[in-house]
């Protein structure tokens, strides 16, 4: 995880490989799926164990026929948020190094005013310079004010997005709409590219069920591990 020591925090958390990776792994698993094929009847065995067995065979096949679409609607959301959270870092990298740039030049005005006030106590005659300095201070310090606004501008952003993908993934299958994009428009940051995370989004891995049990509805319990955090 990048570290922001010019802002002093992290606007963006989240790590767009670990997201991109978490698609592929949604994606392998749906092939994956979609290749397993329910046992069917067993040539010269009959009764009641083998009926047993081809009715759970066909109680998994009916549970899982909708997780592969759902893993490859995931794989698709996570890989517009792997996007939207290298854009998003991109741009904290610029606010950070705005930001130590803009403290490195208050503490050289600290210096000049420091220096200024030394020479007007000493010699009167010399304090000309003390008024500069301390405006030049005032203005290094609204400068710094200015760039951590507009990263904690886009901190919220992210956290908005976040959410967003987080209930995207959770509506798969629900039969409820896809949450509408948010209108990111009028943001003074003017955010290049808003699609979709959140905190790292951990491995996402289907397994057919063990149990003669039908996944949850909306295939939520798939995704639950694949959510850490926002």
């Amino acid at each position: 995880m990048a570290d922001f020591h010019g802002l002093d925090f992290n606007p963006v958390p989240g790590n767009a490989d670990t997201v991109a990776e978490a698609a592929r792994r949604c994606a392998a698993a749906a092939t994956r799926l979609e290749g397993v094929s329910p046992p069917g009847e067993t040539p010269d065995w009959a009764g009641p164990s083998a009926q047993a067995l081809a009715d759970r065979a066909g109680r998994a096949a009916a549970g899982l026929a909708a997780v592969p679409g759902d893993l490859r609607a995931a794989a698709a959301i996570l890989d517009d948020w792997a996007g939207t959270l290298l854009a998003h870092h991109r741009r904290a990298e610029e606010f950070d190094g705005r930001a130590a740039a803009a403290r490195r030049a208050i503490v050289g005005a600290e210096d000049d005013v420091e220096r200024a006030e030394t020479e007007a106590q000493f010699s009167p005659g010399a304090g000309a310079e003390l008024p500069a300095a301390r405006t030049r201070l005032a203005d290094e310090r609204r400068n710094l004010d200015r760039v951590l606004a507009e990263a904690r501008e886009l901190e919220r952003a992210h956290a908005s997005e976040a959410a967003r993908v987080a209930a995207r993934l959770r509506a798969l299958g629900d039969g409820a709409p896809l949450p509408e994009a948010p209108d990111f428009r009028t943001l003074a940051t003017r955010l290049e590219t808003f699609s979709a995370a959140g905190r790292e989004l951990g491995v996402t891995v289907a397994k057919t069920p063990v149990a003669p049990v039908a996944p949850p509805p909306g295939a939520v319990g798939a995704f639950a591990a694949a959510l850490g955090g926002r």
